[in-house]
């Protein structure tokens, strides 16, 4: 028994170019048929690269062939790649694969006036629709080009959130990796790449190693690295000096970011006032995917040098499950003495997992 070959990305314009055919095929009827006839005295040996047309360029760029972002040159080059390549391994001369791609964008006289994807696209009657950049962008033109989101963004009004999520985060990936010049191919890559990895978070945890074998180059490596770094600086500066914590899920929110992908464990003390308000933070003990060694006084130390009135502990789970462990139940009733001991009050113990937390408090283990 054969077995079926697996596709690959060599495939994508061959499926392209048949269901181009077989469109204009159905929609042209007994009008195609002289056009057909002239193609094959002027078109079918025609070994000529063609210009790439602006109804071409515009349906090319739609379903993610071509990049909105680059300059005419640079699709040109890539319309020829494409033709080439059709032309290699279908047998047909890049004129005639040339002139059912006209057809299909733009028409010819007597034949699918205006085209499939023309001025006015027919969407309903594509069969190119199920994988159409276009379409997954909300069916609008300017959602393909970077310079159309550096405008909403630079505005603060942007109006491409109105694509779904998964698309908008395509979007912003493609604009920050190809520095504003993102067309819907980029697009296209980005979420290749964020479905390949799990979403955002899998593509800025991902290793370098990863993102090579992917495909990236070395700068847009460099650029996710430094895209992560920033995420994380901006999650654990301090910016919220003197907000008063009054639950288990102020922790929460003010932690999580920062600890919701460690693979270890990472333990955190909060300096309050009398008034439960943050003073400052420490981060006092690192330890295994299953654990963490604390002792008391490295919890304590830094609540005494700021002369803190109550602290908190904060740590979390690589696994995602902040279910409390039977050691953690044990440090809080070790650190519950040493407080007393001190005079200082510990406030809650706050475990951290993937989107969700456990307070020792409002759990009343404490």
């Amino acid at each position: 028994m054969s077995r079926r070959r697996k596709k690959t990305s060599d495939d994508a314009p061959a499926e392209l170019y048949a269901a181009v055919r077989k469109a204009v095929r159905a929609q042209g009827g007994s009008a195609l048929m002289p056009l057909l006839r002239r193609w094959k005295q002027t078109r079918s040996a025609d070994d000529a690269l063609p210009g790439l047309t602006e109804g071409v360029a515009r349906f090319l760029v739609r379903y993610g062939t071509l990049d909105a972002g680059d300059d005419p040159l640079a699709q040109q080059r890539r319309y020829a790649q494409v033709l080439g390549k059709l032309s290699r391994s279908g047998g047909d001369a890049p004129g005639l694969i040339a002139a059912w791609l006209e057809v299909f964008a733009q028409g010819a006289y007597g034949v699918l006036a205006g085209g499939v994807c023309g001025d006015m696209p027919r969407c309903g009657d594509c069969l190119l629709a199920r994988d159409c950049r276009y379409l997954a962008a909300g069916g609008r033109d300017e959602r393909l080009s970077g310079a159309a989101l550096a405008k909403d963004l630079a505005a603060q009004k942007p109006e491409l959130a109105a694509a779904p999520e998964q698309h908008r985060n395509a979007e912003l990936l493609a604009f920050l990796l190809t520095e504003g010049k993102s067309g819907s191919a980029a697009v296209a890559r980005a979420e290749a790449l964020l479905k390949t990895l799990g979403g955002v978070r899998g593509v800025l945890n991902a290793g370098a190693a990863e993102l090579h074998r992917l495909g990236l180059k070395e700068a847009s490596v460099a650029k996710l690295r430094a895209m992560a770094e920033l995420v994380e600086g901006w999650s654990t500066e301090i910016a919220e000096h003197g907000r008063a914590f009054g639950q288990g899920r102020d922790f929460y929110e003010h932690f999580h970011l920062r600890l919701r992908d460690k693979k270890k464990e990472r333990f955190y003390v909060a300096c309050l006032d009398q008034k439960n308000r943050l003073i400052g933070e420490e981060m006092v003990s690192e330890g295994s995917l299953t654990e963490v060694v604390v002792h008391p006084r490295e919890v304590f130390a830094p609540a005494v040098r700021l002369r803190a009135a109550a602290v908190a502990v904060v740590h979390n789970h690589p696994s995602g499950d902040p279910a409390p462990s039977p050691q953690d139940k044990a440090l809080t009733k070790r650190l519950v003495r040493a407080a007393e001991l001190v005079g200082i009050r510990l406030l809650d113990h706050v475990v951290i997992g993937d989107g969700d937390y456990i307070s020792f408090v409002e759990e009343g283990l404490m």
